[in-house]
């Protein structure tokens, strides 16, 4: 009796339940994957939208829905007018801005996004080489254009050197002290291919600068972990039998990395170390013999270049007066009332710069 009592309950409770709310049917809806964004000219903005068209072959073609406006906002009502179905953000997976836009400031983009409840925290914010609406009309892959940018970027944080990084990230260290955002850069190489070129720095919300592709993994090294990824080490020239010299490279792979941040105060100027500790496994060597000694060659080399490129950057953003690594925010939680204009404005530009770095390799297969 009491069962039954609570089966009609719970069946009486969930014809209310549905009864209260509208229910809407997907093929009758365009739920958006990707957007895109770009600079029109002052005060005006064109924005791009992306959602995929299911076909009765169960393939998936790739509608987009553009309009030109003063704010995000009104971007979004412009392209309603324009769309013959509901346009849902809830699906939004990756928003592409425009470099010449990201130069002004994307700060407004960024907070319409996280206000909206309908759009999830961790989706991918992303600059374009060239106009962010373009490359988003590409054609890329077999299940949209969405979900070929996102897995692109998922990718390469999880296993290669784009360090990690979304619109909680982004928006956070925007309004955060001690510490600047970043963003990857996409560029569309041809109608079917999109590759990562790079990473953008922004002072707050505007771009200042661009780390290239071939030093992202020493960037990755100074704000992110490594768990795993692959680099490789150049280690110069060897004569083979015929005595004629070629290059000698190893590529080191299943990489793990955790750096530290170490502040001297007591010095003038203020000193900051930071210590990598990185380990992997030598998977290719093209040299003659992967020899102890030879191992131990493509350690030293390797933290040469680490310690090189590493101490270049962060002079780099030092000029800038930027902090990507965020030193300012490692020392707010070291210092009992850190006075964070003190250090923007006097002891962040006068600090000297140390990299130690510590590399050891696990495993080099088959060594003579």
């Amino acid at each position: 009796m009491k069962l039954r009592f609570l089966f009609i309950s719970i069946l009486t409770s969930s014809m209310l339940l549905t009864g209260c709310v509208e229910r809407e049917i997907l093929d009758d809806l365009y739920i958006e994957t990707a957007k895109a964004f770009d600079y029109e000219g002052e005060d005006k903005i064109r924005g791009t939208s992306l959602f995929p068209i299911y076909l009765a072959d169960k393939s998936i073609q790739n509608g987009t829905l553009s309009a030109e406006a003063s704010s995000t906002r009104e971007v979004l009502e412009k392209l309603e007018r324009r769309s013959q179905q509901p346009l849902v953000r809830g699906g939004l997976d990756i928003v592409l801005i425009g470099e010449e836009l990201a130069r002004k400031g994307i700060i407004d983009i960024g907070d319409s996004l996280q206000r909206d409840a309908s759009v999830g925290a961790r989706l991918y914010l992303t600059v374009t080489e060239g106009e962010a609406g373009e490359l988003i009309k590409g054609n890329y892959g077999l299940r949209g254009n969405g979900t070929y940018l996102y897995n692109l970027i998922n990718h390469n944080i999880n296993r290669r050197e784009l360090p990690a990084t979304n619109l909680h990230m982004f928006v956070f260290d925007y309004f955060q002290e001690g510490q600047t955002p970043y963003l990857p850069v996409l560029k569309q190489i041809s109608k079917e291919s999109v590759t990562i070129t790079g990473v953008a720095l922004f002072d707050k919300d505007k771009m200042v600068k661009k780390i290239p592709a071939k030093d992202m993994f020493y960037f990755k090294l100074l704000v992110d972990k490594y768990a795993e990824g692959s680099h490789v080490i150049k280690m110069g020239k060897e004569r083979n039998s015929g005595h004629i010299e070629k290059s000698v490279e190893a590529s080191v792979t299943s990489l793990k990395s955790k750096s530290k941040i170490i502040v001297k105060h007591n010095t003038d100027p203020v000193e900051v170390s930071i210590q990598i500790k990185l380990k992997g496994i030598i998977r290719e060597y093209t040299g003659k013999k992967l020899t102890p000694d030879k191992v131990s060659e493509v350690e030293k080399q390797m933290k040469k270049d680490i310690e090189k490129n590493c101490l270049k950057m962060l002079k780099q953003f030092q000029e800038l007066g930027i902090d990507p690594v965020g030193i300012g925010q490692n020392q707010k939680h070291g210092i009992r009332g850190f006075d964070f204009k003190e250090w923007e404005d006097s002891i962040y530009p006068q600090v000297k710069f140390n990299v130690n770095a510590k590399v050891q390799i696990l495993e080099a297969g088959t060594v003579e």
